[in-house]
């Protein structure tokens, strides 16, 4: 009994035709799972405040060293930044407020991607160097918050 590849893979999206739809579909489930689960997140981060809820993870590194990591103070800054309060959300994690409009730009292109298209895309996030710079900012970051000295006491997580 011979099998072709097709019947082999058992799926219908192996064909050239139906490629380009089962990459709609993919991209499409992708897309409503993702919107579904930041809504979802939005408004437990709205609701409850991160600070005063044990039901939110403590940072594993802040809890074994007691110092900062890039991302302390990450859900307390989001959901100051869901009630209106920029200020607050800045002292919490000013990298993740900076680095949002970013992030919220870099996924919408990705999700109006279009099949069988060139995919939207900000050059700047595209750029071979982008992660490089990104990773000495974030390291950047990490070592001048926790420099218990004026200026850098600012960038704390601390409450």
């Amino acid at each position: 009994m011979n099998l072709n590849e097709d019947s082999v893979r058992g799926s219908d999206c192996n064909s050239h035709r139906s490629s380009d739809a089962c990459r709609f579909l993919s991209l499409f489930a992708c897309s409503v799972l993702i919107v579904t689960a930041a809504i979802l997140l939005a408004g437990i981060y709205y609701y409850y405040n991160p600070a005063l809820n044990a039901i939110f993870p403590k940072c594993p590194f802040h809890s074994f060293t007691g110092l900062d990591c890039p991302g302390c103070g990450s859900q307390r800054a989001i959901h100051a930044l869901l009630n209106g309060e920029i200020k607050q959300a800045i002292h919490y994690n000013l990298l993740l407020v900076i680095s949002l409009p970013f992030l919220i730009i870099h996924f919408g292109c990705r999700l109006r991607s279009i099949p069988g298209r060139k995919e939207l895309c900000w050059p700047l996030i595209s750029h071979p160097l982008t992660p490089i710079v990104i990773l000495i900012l974030v390291i950047c970051f990490w070592v001048l918050r926790n420099i218990p000295a004026y200026p850098f006491s600012y960038l704390s997580a601390s409450l």
